[in-house]
């Protein structure tokens, strides 16, 4: 009898020990902030196209046709929480390099903000993440009344000082008509002996209200999906830096013609890059699902222009995977450079960390198998990414001055799609850049 007593007081002391660590393990799990794990941003419903809205404000004159013509932007971010979030988004107009202006008359948090984000659970199975937000505007609660380049940022209750999340995009006001050419062209990068690929690129814009040419005085150049790397072409001194400080290669660019009559953007020698790797984590037969760790089949080697698939041109496509599957899975790069070690960082880039890769995605030289390695956590789907060479920035930890050149190449073969935004310097409402035209195209042909 004292045995089976002493029995049973060791098992209520083990459940009340047992309950005790997972009521602190529940704690700590609460005290933990909520943390962003992947976010991207697109236009109307469809996230194959760029982050482009039409302008709120209503009117009764008749406007050009644009390329992009979507009413909303669709924001997805994943979370890491225990509980949904507490979260609100205050939106900002921004120049045409980004920067932030304090203009009271256009970025009012009193008007720009909503909590309105739609949550919903993660798969069962996922690790990563546990809730996913989707936020769609301009919608009831927000009109964005002015074209121009847009910020949302995403902050808690808990602590409204600095956003965990910013998202960009872009709003316009079509008052010009916009037609954009991607030419051929050649230069001689440093790291290849064979002349490589390159573009240049026109945006011819004529304008249907006569407007002041001198207002009309910026065009912006992306590569579909890669918002983090503008192209600039600007009368404006401010902006003119932009592009040395952006990318590792010289550019130049040219402004000519007027308003009435038409004005012609022109800039030289982009580097074509090589067509887009492709990684399918969609295909359960290459990488089924498991919570261990995935790597490629073997090491990826590097390319000097030559290409066997064509991408999906940047994005993310999780089009044909069900929801229950949009989990991600820990997976390793491999990159067999030949016993080669580069001059500088090695990054990789894709639809995976939206193009804008930090120091978390810097590869790795293993010293004992002579590969550049890295484990990141990956969401799946089909996904499009390089290997670039570049720096990383001392304050913001992001990669800079990236170039494809040491281990992709470049060929215009790959017919990379861009897309071609047209800013008008508005006098009015304390002055700020609008968007007034858009075009897109590449070297097979303009949409």
């Amino acid at each position: 009898m004292l045995f089976k007593a002493l029995h049973i007081v060791c098992m209520v002391i083990a459940t009340i020990a047992s309950l005790r660590a997972d009521d602190a393990e529940e704690s700590m799990r609460k005290d933990i902030p909520p943390q962003v794990k992947f976010l991207r941003v697109f236009g109307g419903d469809d996230e194959s196209m760029p982050p482009i809205a039409v302008c709120s404000r209503p009117t009764n004159s008749q406007k050009p046709t644009i390329s992009f013509n979507f009413t909303h932007v669709t924001i997805e971010l994943d979370i890491q929480s225990p509980t949904p979030p507490q979260m609100f988004v205050i939106f900002t107009h921004c120049n045409a390099d980004w920067t932030e202006h304090d203009n009271p008359f256009l970025n009012d948090p009193g008007l720009l903000r909503t909590s309105n984000i739609d949550w919903s659970l993660a798969p069962p199975a996922s690790l990563w993440y546990s809730y996913k937000g989707i936020l769609k505007v301009p919608n009831d609660h927000v009109k964005l009344n002015v074209g121009g380049n847009w910020k949302a940022k995403f902050y808690l209750y808990d602590d409204p000082s600095i956003p965990i999340a910013t998202a960009k995009f872009f709003v316009v006001d079509p008052r010009v008509e916009t037609r954009m050419n991607v030419i051929g062209d050649f230069y001689s990068p440093k790291k290849t002996v064979y002349s490589s690929g390159a573009y240049s690129i026109e945006a011819n814009v004529r304008s249907v209200e006569g407007m002041n040419d001198g207002q009309l005085n910026t065009a912006v150049f992306y590569r579909l999906n890669r918002y983090e790397e503008p192209f600039i072409v600007s009368d404006m001194i401010s902006y003119q830096d932009v592009n040395e400080r952006i990318h590792a290669y010289p550019l130049q660019t040219m402004i000519v013609g007027f308003g009435m009559t038409g004005r012609r953007f022109r800039i030289n020698h982009i580097p074509a890059e090589n067509e887009y790797r492709v990684l399918n984590l969609a295909d359960f037969s290459l990488f089924p699902r498991s919570n261990a760790l995935l790597r490629m089949w073997t090491p990826e080697l590097w390319r000097n222009a030559s290409f066997m698939e064509k991408s999906d041109g940047g994005f993310m496509n999780t089009r044909f995977l069900p929801y229950e599957e949009r989990g991600y899975v820990q997976f390793e790069f491999l990159l067999n450079t030949q016993l080669v070690q580069a001059e500088h960082e090695v990054f990789v880039s894709g639809s995976f960390n939206n193009w804008k890769p930090d120091a978390s995605w810097l590869m790795k030289w293993d010293e004992e198998t002579k590969l550049y390695r890295l484990r990141q956590w990956i969401p799946r789907g089909r996904h499009s990414y390089l290997y670039l060479t570049g720096e990383v920035d001392a304050d913001t930890r992001k990669a800079i001055r990236m170039t494809a050149e040491e281990f992709e190449g470049n060929t215009a073969r790959a017919g990379h799609p861009f897309i071609g935004l047209i800013y008008y310097r508005e006098f009015g409402m304390g002055g700020y850049d609008s968007i007034v035209g858009i075009a897109g195209g590449s070297v097979y042909g303009s949409w």
